[in-house]
């Protein structure tokens, strides 16, 4: 029997503000765990600090709701504690790379079996609009009144050149896809990023500005195990930015099948034959 949404809702309501594009991300996230039939007791949900980062409160799943930058050291224990069950972290844009940015780098390059979602609001929305590290360069926030003086950052290219074996942006006001692009990265072996396009619903784009602009690379028959291509795509995510009539690129940049790091212990512990079988037995080792 197929498990449906609302098995995996918790019932308490969400916090966000009404017509929030994270109440589609969640929806694509429980079709997801019922299109793969998900026993909710085997799906953990890791996230950090944000308006995003609420979200192990509202599903009926294992979760946990961490500190700020800080869910991927979580994520990665939680996944060689009990590589039985799957682990997705769900975090924004300056949880992942601004405070959090050296974890994201080092789980991608090491290839945890882990899905991250970044649900990309390109601000600090929940303290009021400050600039993130992906606001435009020139964005005001409330602590950026002249304008932020950098340019964003590039996630996708950070997460293919960090060494992620899976790497996507969708949109959540395409509710389709970002299930599709969910549940794709769900099931690859090994690290996965998905790049949500999410504006927030007080500081933000808003939906007929996107929507219209959409280009889906898979419908450009774009080579997602083709590196090169991969990063050449990656490089023009923000020319929507400074140009009103280029489009804003979403879909699979880049995939590759390589072993996760799990199983690379794995392969280290099958191949030392000598090794110690207990903890009493590594101890009595080092005795003097």
């Amino acid at each position: 029997m197929t498990a449906q949404h609302d098995n995996y809702k918790s019932g308490l309501k969400p916090t966000w503000c009404d017509g929030c594009s994270y109440f589609t991300i969640m929806s694509a996230l429980t079709g997801c765990f019922s299109d793969h039939n998900i026993d909710p007791c085997k799906i953990n949900v890791i996230s950090g600090i944000g308006c995003s980062s609420r979200l192990p409160f509202f599903l009926n799943t294992f979760g946990m709701h961490t500190l700020h930058g800080r869910p991927l050291p979580v994520a990665i224990g939680a996944r060689l504690a009990n590589p039985g069950i799957p682990v997705i972290v769900t975090a924004g844009d300056g949880d992942l790379f601004s405070i959090g940015a050296n974890h994201f780098i080092h789980a991608a390059h090491k290839n945890f079996d882990i899905t991250v979602i970044c649900f990309n609001n390109r601000t600090y929305a929940m303290t009021k609009n400050q600039a993130s590290p992906t606001s435009p360069a020139g964005f005001t926030g409330s602590l950026s009144p002249y304008g932020k003086p950098e340019a964003a950052l590039n996630t996708i290219e950070l997460a293919i050149s960090g060494g992620a074996t899976m790497v996507s942006r969708t949109c959540a006001y395409d509710k389709s896809h970002m299930k599709k692009i969910v549940s794709d990265a769900f099931c690859h072996r090994g690290f996965s990023f998905v790049d949500v396009i999410a504006p927030c619903r007080t500081f933000g784009q808003r939906q007929k500005e996107i929507l219209t602009r959409l280009e889906d690379l898979q419908l450009k028959n774009h080579p997602m195990s083709n590196r090169e291509k991969a990063l050449a795509e990656a490089s023009k995510i923000y020319e929507s930015d400074s140009n009103p009539k280029a489009p804003i690129l979403v879909g699979t940049f880049w995939k590759k099948d390589a072993l996760c790091f799990e199983e690379q212990i794995r392969q280290i512990r099958n191949n030392c034959k000598d090794s110690p079988k207990s903890m009493d037995e590594i101890l009595d080792k080092y005795q003097v």
